[in-house]
């Protein structure tokens, strides 16, 4: 028989080591196999959802529901018990047939039959000595629900060794355009998979697209280039449908020929393999596919004929010294910063808005602890507005401050305008200009719909945040739901490994992101108080419980901080 050794149960997480003595307090029957360990007495058998490919027939097992890893084989086997049945799995050098799965007491047990005759075994329960399953007498015992997914995920990883890597057309592909998710998909094995220094783009792409549809327009947009048109199928249809479908789970592979499509486009091989920074990838994605709708304008000045005083971007790159040292600040006080040291103004209302923290090296901020404003507010100061009429804008003093837009107006002129109707635009007239419009129109403006611009109207709501930490990347993201309610997910493409092999992604549950930035927000010696916790000398899980790490993780490792216009049409 194999030894206790090569048939251990599968690793868990860190999280959840406590749950491991369990099997090691529990003496095991003589007629016991070496490698018998129970399973936990608290587990249940959960099911992980099935693989359908489209969202019209979504069965409501985990989705809001958080599933803790010790109830789950962390091996990406399927723990549906009943299809386990007839299944073989292989013990050392012997394969045995599953026929059965039980539940004696609190253990859960599967049934097996060996494919030859053994020594010192019968076909009666170790725990209770019945006969729950008809086996052959001197060919069946019961083994742990554990042990056996656990040798099942040893086979698995040794087929795709054996086979190599997937080809595109051998993943799975969905082309039905799924929108974004409405309700979180939680536990291992859900997200993207990590592998090979793939963190920082894994992490990325969940910030994007799970629960969000402000970046869609990059997965439709005509391109101009076979192997950019490639890159684009490749993250739609076996990347952002799949991690939006019933599935939930993007396998390895998908990365890895994303990474391997994206090395081919830009004609840097580092993508395919090398660690590299998120916002290396968010450049490769503007420069190819000419997405770049943040642009800023120096204050008081009108696009020139051909733009050329205007700056364009997919994200907002901050600088601040911190010079006076201080031990912590908001995101949103950076920014504002940023744009008045240059000088610039947005000149647009941007869809979105990707923020990253100044850093003195891809893992060092300027500031110790940065709070991610939940909500920044795109006012006069920020937004530049220009008249399309005359190119007045609302900064100056001897320039007007209230401009409308009417759309009416606006589509009687748009073709003798120089203005891009791919860029969420302010279209708007001053009041001089609007009102000249209205006089020589006098007898159709009775339909026209005038508005008045209230920037204070126009707000970036935070979705999603991205950290690091040596050269690692999580993130944060926002799971909006209906009635304006919505949820925090934290994501780990890498949360734990199997056989030092296989990486474990994560999607979890985070019920006090909120309240960890009211804390932040209102307690003045809420960073100070941190600091001292991380002072002391311990390590940092004596120190910080799962929770406590996380919220460490979010003010201390954020780095990319993503923001969403609700009120521009981004589609």
């Amino acid at each position: 028989m194999a030894t206790s050794e090569a048939h251990r149960d599968a690793k868990k997480s860190p999280r959840n080591t406590g749950s491991s003595s369990n099997g090691n307090n529990l003496s095991p029957n003589p007629g016991v196999p070496s490698f018998y360990k129970p399973d936990n007495p608290s587990s249940n058998s959960s099911t992980i959802a099935s693989n359908d490919q489209t969202r019209s027939d979504r069965s409501n097992y985990n989705r809001g529901i958080s599933v803790n890893s010790s109830n789950q084989p962390t091996t990406g086997i399927n723990s549906n018990t009943d299809d386990m049945i007839g299944k073989t799995v292989q013990f050392g050098k012997d394969s045995y047939v599953i026929r059965g799965y039980i539940t004696c007491g609190e253990h859960q047990l599967f049934a097996l039959e060996c494919e030859r005759f053994i020594t010192g075994y019968s076909d009666l329960c170790p725990k209770c000595g019945k006969k729950h399953v008809e086996l052959h007498k001197n060919r069946g015992f019961y083994a742990s629900v554990n042990s056996v997914y656990n040798a099942l995920g040893q086979q698995q990883l040794e087929k795709e060794r054996l086979q190599g890597r997937k080809k595109i057309e051998q993943l799975v592909s969905i082309t039905d355009n799924l929108p974004p998710l409405d309700r979180p998909v939680l536990g291992e094995n859900k997200g993207i998979e990590g592998d090979s220094n793939s963190c920082y783009m894994d992490a990325t792409i969940f910030c994007m697209f799970a629960y969000c549809n402000v970046f869609d327009s990059l997965l439709h947009m005509e391109t101009d280039k076979n192997s950019i048109e490639k890159l684009q199928q490749l993250l739609r249809d076996n990347i952002v449908h799949v991690l939006r479908s019933n599935i939930g789970f993007v396998e390895r592979d998908a990365l890895y020929n994303l990474r391997a499509q994206l090395s081919e486009a830009t004609g840097d091989p580092s993508f395919k393999e090398k660690e590299k920074d998120p916002s290396e990838f968010l450049r490769a994605l503007e420069e190819h596919f000419h997405y770049a709708p943040l642009k800023t304008i120096p204050p008081d000045q009108s696009p020139n004929p051909n733009a050329s005083n205007v700056t364009t971007n997919i994200m907002w790159e901050m600088f601040d010294a911190n010079p006076q040292n201080l031990l912590s600040t908001k995101i949103a006080s950076i920014f504002r910063n940023s744009l008045s040291e240059i000088p610039v103004k947005l000149a647009t209302i941007p869809p979105f808005l990707i923020l990253v923290a100044p850093r003195h090296t891809p893992s060092k901020r300027s500031y110790r602890y940065i709070i991610p404003d939940r909500q920044i507010i795109l006012d006069n100061d920020i937004v530049q507005l220009v008249c399309v009429k005359c190119g007045k804008t609302n900064h100056g003093q001897d320039q007007p401050h209230d401009f409308f837009s009417c759309d009416e107006c606006y589509s009687k002129e748009s073709s003798s305008l120089t203005i891009s109707t791919t860029d969420a635009k302010v279209l708007c007239y001053c009041r001089a200009c609007l009102t000249k419009l209205h006089k020589d129109r006098t007898h159709e403006i009775v339909n026209h719909t005038t508005r008045k611009i209230d920037m204070n109207k126009h707000k970036l709501n935070l979705f999603a945040v991205l950290c690091i930490e040596t050269s690692h990347y999580v993130a944060f993201v926002k799971c909006k739901q209906q009635s304006q309610r919505h949820e925090w997910l934290f994501f780990d493409s890498m949360s734990d490994r199997i056989h030092n092999e296989k990486n474990i992604p994560l999607v979890d549950r985070v019920p006090d992101f909120d309240r960890w930035i009211d804390d932040a927000e209102q307690d003045k010696y809420f960073f100070e108080d941190l600091d001292r916790v991380r002072s002391q000398a311990r390590p940092s899980s004596q120190k910080f419980d799962e929770n406590g790490m996380r919220q460490l993780r979010l003010f201390r490792d954020g780095a990319f901080f993503f923001y969403e216009n609700s009120s521009v049409n981004y589609q």
